[in-house]
């Protein structure tokens, strides 16, 4: 029997029988063998007080037992399964297209780092990671792929975002780009979050021609969201891209809510990327996630490790994992579930987060994919009602800083694949 069933069993015993029993000074560490100890000093009294206060012992020494707890999940549902409104976030419109009315909070939670816990496996670790989020940092956007870990971050992520589901914008995506292969991957996804829709779908990391080609064709995964959308299984239809040809191709189709691109300061400034893709999801009533938003710069042989793709990877399509093998992914030496070099420094991070939360057309940022940069974001934005404004002061500091520094895409390789995100 659980704890809480079992005190809820005796919940009717007189209130004069709680109090004598309750007044043997129980603590908190107390063992079974202590209680009863302390209850062998009782005075004598009637049969029946002396049974409801027995009941009442029983009570609390289940209550105050060793046996082994409750699953997380099921402990996350009892302890609060309502984010605490005071620690939330700045809410930005997401997206007017066709008169859409939604908000999103500004920082969401990149789930991709479940997939690289230091135990993926170990369901407990990802219930912990979500529930510091969820209730200790108030985030309730949360974005997955099937691709991050080949299935296992959202495979962690359901279960233990489960307690919250009611309270969360839950975001997934797909790479396959077939109606078919889509809709396949939609079910699935819905299984593993434990869930019967999504606020938000998205073709994930639309890089080339043939990527739009195929979605926007006949027999595209285009079908499948529309139809999905129309059935009440996904609310909103988006994508991520590295290209920003591919992503304002995306955009001008007049198909899409949302947008998800690197958003980058020295991106931006040195890159020459994302002017273009803000300026058009401002003329088509876009609403755009910044990714990308606290990388420093590109990984290299030296602040990178080489990822081997694998031969069998099980959501992604065949061709689109041979891109992969020709262009090498790496990942960061010093946060390994980063594809990128993040910027480490507190102070400087939050100047990167806050440069791209001021770029007009901008609703929020998904931040490195790496846990222990989190909190640091996490403080600078939560409990308030507005984002704070980008210092113009810090300007130019920050182009000093990253002028030497390869950023993370740059316009002349725009007709390369880039890591997925």
């Amino acid at each position: 029997m659980h704890r809480s069933a079992a005190i809820s069993d005796y919940g009717s015993i007189s209130s004069d029988c709680q109090k004598k029993a309750t007044g043997l000074k129980i603590s908190e560490g107390d063992d079974q063998q202590t209680i009863l100890n302390k209850a062998s000093y009782l005075p004598a009294l009637p049969l029946f007080l002396s049974c409801s206060i027995l009941l009442t012992l029983i009570a609390i020494i289940i209550h105050h037992d060793q046996t082994p707890p409750l699953p997380a999940t099921q402990l996350m549902m009892r302890a609060s399964a309502k984010i605490d409104p005071s620690l939330a976030y700045p809410r930005r419109p997401f997206g007017t297209r066709n008169g859409r009315n939604v908000t999103l909070p500004v920082l969401g939670f990149p789930s991709v780092a479940l997939a690289r816990l230091s135990d993926p496996s170990d369901q407990s670790l990802a219930n912990e990671a979500v529930r510091h989020a969820a209730v200790d940092l108030g985030i309730s956007y949360f974005d997955v792929a099937p691709e991050y870990g080949d299935g296992v971050a959202q495979e962690r992520l359901g279960p233990a975002l489960e307690p919250y589901r009611d309270g969360v914008f839950l975001a997934a995506k797909t790479m396959f780009r077939t109606a078919e292969e889509s809709a396949k991957d939609l079910a699935n996804t819905l299984h593993a979050l434990k869930t019967d829709h999504l606020d938000l779908y998205q073709f994930h990391s639309i890089s080339t021609e043939r990527d739009v080609d195929e979605i926007l064709g006949k027999g595209g995964a285009m079908e499948t969201f529309q139809k999905a959308k129309e059935d009440g299984k996904i609310k909103a239809i988006g994508f991520s891209a590295h290209s920003e040809a591919m992503a304002v191709r995306m955009i001008e189709s007049g198909l899409v809510d949302t947008c998800m691109f690197p958003i980058n300061f020295a991106a931006y400034h040195y890159g020459g990327i994302g002017k273009l893709v803000l300026e058009a999801a401002i003329e088509y009533g876009v609403g755009v996630i910044a990714l990308k938003a606290g990388a420093r710069g590109r990984l290299t042989n030296i602040t990178g490790n080489a990822v081997n793709v694998p031969d069998s990877f099980h959501h992604i399509p065949e061709w689109k994992r041979q891109e992969m093998i020709h262009f090498p992914v790496r990942t960061s030496k010093t946060h390994p579930t980063c594809w990128y070099e993040p910027e480490d420094d507190p102070e400087e991070l939050n100047r990167l987060i806050l440069w791209s939360l001021n770029q007009p057309g901008v609703t929020a940022v998904l931040p490195p994919g790496s846990l222990d940069l989190l909190d640091g974001i996490s403080s600078m934005l939560r409990g308030r009602s507005t984002v704070p404004l980008f210092d113009q002061a810090d300007m130019k500091h920050m182009l000093d800083r990253y002028k030497d520094i390869v950023p993370i895409f740059h316009n002349r390789s725009e007709s390369g694949t880039k890591v997925s995100t």
